[in-house]
This record gives structure tokens, C-alpha cells and sequence, in this order.
């Protein structure tokens, strides 16, 4: 059986859509499944994504800006013992839609039903994990499907860099720098991070082709844009392209 190899992006949360594409391409333990990075904040079910993820080798993370965030917050939290008197780094975060997420580790480690020195040691054992998690994720990778060589990251690379001297932050964080450049020919750049709509000329939520160079494609449904967006999927054995509305 031929292994099917998928790449999505950017859930920020939307559990119930991440199953419903899991059921439509028929997902199973023979597919792999690669998601560049952001599945957490803003939409309401992060942890649930994330236990997922966990639950299954043949499904591959790489670190988005919001796994970078969370995971700087929790830095600050675990090792200075500062969630009473939060971080810029907690702060920000929050402030980006990880509060979300927090009320979500909140909710799952039971704060209200325990005493709040039970919660302490409870929380920071949790946290510990979850950071060792994040801060070992890829922050990129290159892999072969039918001989194509592809680039999968969050955000995008400088061009003019080689893959192992990237900085994190461009990796994480860059938009025009990187998907309006040339870049390598003879790979195939997919990325997340930029919603497509500010992409593609018609503003759709759909993935996103580089005509220009042909070897970048953005696959950021806009599921982090309020009410709308959609989930985009991308088979590389046969480009195949399926996609769950956010209304679905």
C-alpha cells in the first residue's frame, strides 16, 4: 500500500474541522500527515489537537509562531514560577490567543476542583512536559515525495540563506521577504502563517500557487481570521486538494 503524504496548517484550535478532514481523505495509519505549525489559540479546543498530535507517530508537527510563544510563556512560568505575576513572554501570548489555550490546560488539569496547592504542583509537572514538547519540535523540514524535494516551515526562509543557518525568527515570522523571492528552483517551499486570502488575487481562502516562480505554495486557510477561513489539505502523492469550511 502506498503511503499518502498530507501537509495542512494553522487549526488555531478548530478540533471538530481537524477530524472532519481526518474522516474525508480517509486518513489512517499507513498515511502521514505533516501540519507547519499553529494548532494552537484563538479557536476553542487547542489541547485536544495537541493530544492528538501526541497519540500518533505518523502525525509530524513543526513549530509554529504560536507554539514559539506558548512555549516562551511557559519558560518564564516554569523556571521563575511567574503565573501569578505573569511575563512579557506570558503576556504576549495571551494576548495573541493563547488564553484560549490556557483556559483550555486550566479546564483539563481541573483548577476548580482541586485546592489551589494540589493545582500548583499538578500545573507545574504538566507545563514542564508540555514545554520539553514544544521547545523540541522542527522548525523545518525537507522531505521527497516522487522525487519533488519540498521545504516545509511555518512561515517561510530567507532565501539567501542556507537551510541551516535559518534564524528562527524568519522561520517563524516572515511574509513578503520570502514568498515574493526566487528562492531554490528545485524545491517545492509550502508554509502556513500568511492566511491565503492575502495571497491570492480573488482574496479566497484557497491554497495559494506562486505563478510567478512555481515553487511556493501557501496553504493558511485564515481559520485565526474570525468567522471566516477554511481548512486546506494538500495530498503530495497526487496534488489533490481537500478543504472543510469553517461553516461545515
Amino acid at each position: 500500500m502506498m503511503r499518502r503524504v498530507y501537509v495542512i496548517s494553522d487549526l488555531h484550535g478548530y478540533y471538530d474541522l481537524f477530524i472532519k478532514l481526518l474522516d474525508k481523505i480517509s486518513f489512517n495509519e499507513y498515511d502521514l500527515l505533516y501540519i507547519l505549525g499553529d494548532i494552537c489559540d484563538r479557536g476553542p479546543d487547542s489541547l485536544k489537537i495537541l493530544f492528538y498530535i501526541r497519540n500518533h507517530d505518523n502525525i509530524i508537527l513543526l513549530k509554529g509562531n504560536h507554539e514559539y510563544m506558548m512555549q516562551e510563556a511557559l519558560y518564564y512560568g516554569i523556571y521563575y514560577d511567574d503565573f501569578d505575576y505573569p511575563s512579557k513572554a506570558f503576556k504576549l501570548w495571551l494576548a495573541n490567543g493563547g488564553a484560549t489555550t490556557m483556559e483550555n490546560i486550566r479546564h483539563y488539569l481541573q483548577k476548580d476542583k482541586i485546592k489551589y496547592e494540589d493545582y500548583r504542583v499538578v500545573r507545574s509537572a504538566f507545563l514542564k512536559n508540555l514545554y520539553e514538547y514544544l521547545n523540541n519540535l522542527p522548525e523545518y523540514l525537507q522531505i521527497e515525495v516522487n522525487h519533488q524535494t519540498y521545504i516545509l516551515v511555518h512561515a517561510g526562509v530567507d532565501v539567501n540563506i542556507s537551510l541551516e543557518k535559518q534564524d528562527v525568527n524568519t522561520l517563524l515570522w516572515i511574509r513578503e521577504d520570502f514568498y515574493l523571492q526566487r528562492g531554490d528552483l528545485t524545491k517545492i517551499y509550502i508554509f502556513g502563517h500568511t492566511p491565503t486570502a492575502l495571497l491570492n488575487s480573488d482574496h479566497s481562502f484557497n491554497i495559494w500557487l506562486d505563478e510567478t516562480h512555481h515553487n511556493k505554495i501557501g496553504i493558511d486557510g485564515g481559520l485565526a481570521c474570525g468567522k471566516a477561513g477554511q481548512l486546506n489539505c494538500l495530498c503530495l502523492n497526487d496534488e489533490q486538494i481537500t478543504i472543510i469550511h469553517k461553516e461545515s
